[in-house]
């Protein structure tokens, strides 16, 4: 019994095991619990209330007022209501006070601050006054116009209990006091506020058609490329696929930034043409979205065309189906999982996309930018309605991927494949038609990219591009923002090299253990920050990581934790496709010659796999250098990246457009050297035979 209980430890695969399930436990799970924790609690409330000013009766300024509802009593009495009942009234009919009464709580013993805040504790129901050490109280701070708006010297608010159980409260003239209600409670009071808002259901709404249109149209365009180019035996196919490719890693920002420089109310394009028109808005948002997502669905669903068996279309055609019934009742069908898993991924990109809906549609709400604002505004922001927005936007995103989960799985798509699909010779005018066909789609997604080199080497003055040549955007970059080039190279790579290393340790877990619980726990873990969009996870890292013990909110860490949890799956489904071709025969070999467990995999498995995992890396750290949804709630400077100069660069009218051009064009320049490596080395066309048609 002892030398099983020594050996079960001699195998580091468990304590590796046990590792990555705490640390992927407390950053996916741990962290979107928090976020549901908040999302429960509800904030007690607060409003302003100005006093008679100018012969103008007492009020409460409507835009000030959140957690409370109001009935006016009488012309300077008002009732304050929370869930519909009476909460506590304010009576101001006598000039210079004010007199709260209330049945539903009972005020304990008002205590004044030292900042001169007024204290109020205060216990729902009526009996015993409530302590001073109360959790929950009204706070009244009085603040008075003068030659600035602050509290005047000598006039701090007195107070006076009455016999009623209600306070009198004397203030300056015309002074502002501010209430506000420092209790939490727990309930479900944020989502019945969320559903009930037309604020927030528009921003559900039009996330949701944003993202259903544009992917049904990238969808149709994406396919119809695939399938052409996998039917066809056309030149420079490699090129159109390294193309769409180099497409699909683009900065998510880019695309609206660009769009916005050449179409936008002051664009390029509209003041040359003179254009009472403006990109501006929804149809924009849709436009822009729809060249960012297209490569996915292209990639994905050439993928599967090219690998279908060629003796399914002849056995279609000697049963006496023609082209169009084949390619129907035949090849779409084969090729479902391809294309609906591009679907997928395309319309996860459109629904979860912040940087597109911020740039370039002004005021339309949408759920990534509702929960930005709620979260990061120093005015007005509610963390509990942010959360409660970040559960709704991860449970439709669960929706989507069930939806896709459970289509797949209503039949079988595999296939004995014999051979590989033959490619037809296609005639003169066909060629010519798919060739210009494929040419404007490649031409509309690099639209943004040739923007912004081309504007990058022209002056900028006061946010309108002139025709002046000039290197002076790219010496401001390397003179203002060097640190932020190695803030990104760094934190990159720390969380490339962390995606490199635990992912090869958790495919190898999944694929070699299978671990009873733990495997599969692994699997799933892992594929959670997939379905978990940027700004969502980013809450919940600031939630967490926001108070000792473990404060790492504003630090360079935080956002290497944020890449490497959201790029994890990357690597790791590279190293598991890898690992699935290896036989289980060769470790055992190295094991029957007495190599230990670590021995065998360092010096048969790994040597084996390190390709495929050097792609996932590879991919990985491409995706991190453009991530710019969980980054721009993360970072704080010094640790700014390249992302966040570009976007802070480009929301503004008066912002450094010459920068961030110049930064865009850096930032594509690093990103398509590694790029060229994975296209070149896992993307090329797979051979065909020729069959002249």
């Amino acid at each position: 019994m002892k030398f099983d209980r020594m050996h079960r430890f001699k195998d580091p695969w468990k304590f590796f095991t046990l590792i990555m399930f705490l640390v992927l436990t407390v950053l996916t799970v741990v962290s979107q619990i928090w976020i549901l924790k908040t999302s429960v609690q509800e904030k007690g409330g607060a409003f302003t209330l100005r006093t008679g000013q100018a012969n103008q009766p007492v009020e409460i300024e409507s835009e000030t007022l959140s957690g409370f509802t109001v009935r006016k009593d009488a012309p300077s009495v008002m009732t304050l209501l929370r869930a519909g009942r009476d909460f506590f009234s304010i009576d101001a009919s006598v000039p210079d006070q004010i007199i709260l009464n209330s049945s539903a709580i009972t005020f304990g013993e008002p205590a004044l601050n030292e900042d001169g805040k007024l204290t109020i504790p205060y216990r729902v129901g009526s009996g015993a006054p409530a302590r001073k050490s109360g959790t929950s109280s009204l706070q009244i701070e009085q603040k008075v116009f003068g030659t600035l708006f602050q509290s005047s010297a000598g006039q701090t608010l007195k107070f006076e209990r009455l016999s009623s159980g209600g306070l009198r409260i004397y203030h300056a003239p015309r002074a502002y006091l501010n209430v506000r209600d420092t209790s939490v409670r727990f309930g479900l009071g944020n989502y019945i506020g969320f559903f009930t808002s037309s604020k927030y259901l528009h921003a559900v709404l039009n996330s949701l058609i944003i993202a259903l249109t544009a992917t049904a149209v990238a969808g149709v365009l994406g396919t119809m490329l695939a399938y052409l180019y996998a039917r066809y035996k056309m030149p420079m196919t490699s090129a159109v696929i390294s193309l769409v490719t180099m497409a699909s890693v683009s900065p998510p920002f880019l695309g609206a930034y660009a769009w916005r420089m050449l179409l936008g109310s002051s664009g390029i394009i509209t003041r040359h043409l003179g254009l009472n028109w403006t990109i501006m808005g929804m149809h924009g948002v849709v436009w822009v979205i729809i060249w960012l997502i297209f490569p996915v669905v292209f990639l994905l669903s050439y993928d599967s065309f090219v690998s279908i068996d060629n003796s399914m279309r002849e056995c279609s055609y000697s049963l006496g189906a023609d082209r169009r019934r084949t390619l129907f009742r035949v090849e779409l069908p084969l090729a479902v999982p391809g294309i609906v898993t591009g679907l997928y991924m395309a319309l996860m990109t459109a629904f979860t996309d912040f940087g597109t809906p911020y740039i370039i549609s002004l005021d339309l709400g949408t759920l990534p930018v509702l929960i930005y604002k709620e979260f990061m505004s120093e005015v007005g922001g509610d963390y509990s309605i942010a959360s409660t927005g970040s559960v709704v936007m991860v449970l439709i995103s669960s929706a989507i991927l069930m939806a896709q989960r459970l289509y797949l799985a209503r039949r079988s798509y595999a296939s004995i494949k014999t051979q590989q699909p033959s490619a037809r010779m296609p005639s003169a005018g066909k060629k010519v038609g798919i060739e210009t066909f494929a040419v404007v789609l490649i031409a509309m997604a690099f639209v943004p990219h040739l923007t912004v080199l081309v504007t990058s080497f022209f002056k900028w003055e006061a946010g309108i591009l002139s025709t002046t040549p000039t290197w002076e955007n790219f010496t401001r970059l390397f003179n203002l923002n060097l640190n932020s080039i190695w803030v990104t190279l760094t934190t990159g790579s720390a969380a490339t090299f962390l995606t490199f290393a635990a992912g090869i340790g958790v495919a190898y877990v999944i694929v070699k253990k299978r671990y009873p619980f733990f495997g599969q726990a692994l699997n799933i873990l892992v594929m959670v920050p997939y379905i978990i969009p940027g700004t969502v996870l980013a809450i919940g890292f600031i939630l967490i990581f926001n108070q000792p013990p473990l404060l790492l909110t504003g630090t360079w860490l935080i956002l290497v934790l944020a890449y490497f949890v959201r790029k994890l799956p990357y690597a790791v489904k590279s190293a598991e496709s890898a690992l699935y071709r290896i036989h289980p025969a060769l470790e055992e070999a190295a094991r029957s010659l007495g190599a230990s467990p670590a021995k065998s995999f360092w010096d048969v498995t790994f040597p084996l796999i390190i390709g495929g995992v050097i792609s996932g890396a590879t991919l990985s750290f491409l995706q991190i250098m453009t991530e710019i949804s969980a980054t721009i709630m993360l970072y704080r400077p010094p640790w700014k990246p390249m992302t966040a100069v570009i976007f802070e660069n480009t929301i503004d009218a008066g912002a450094d457009f010459g920068v961030a051009s110049a930064m865009t064009v850096l930032l594509m320049v690093m990103l398509y050297v590694p790029l060229y490596f994975i296209t070149t080395k896992t993307r090329k066309p797979k051979e065909t035979s020729i069959e002249v048609l």
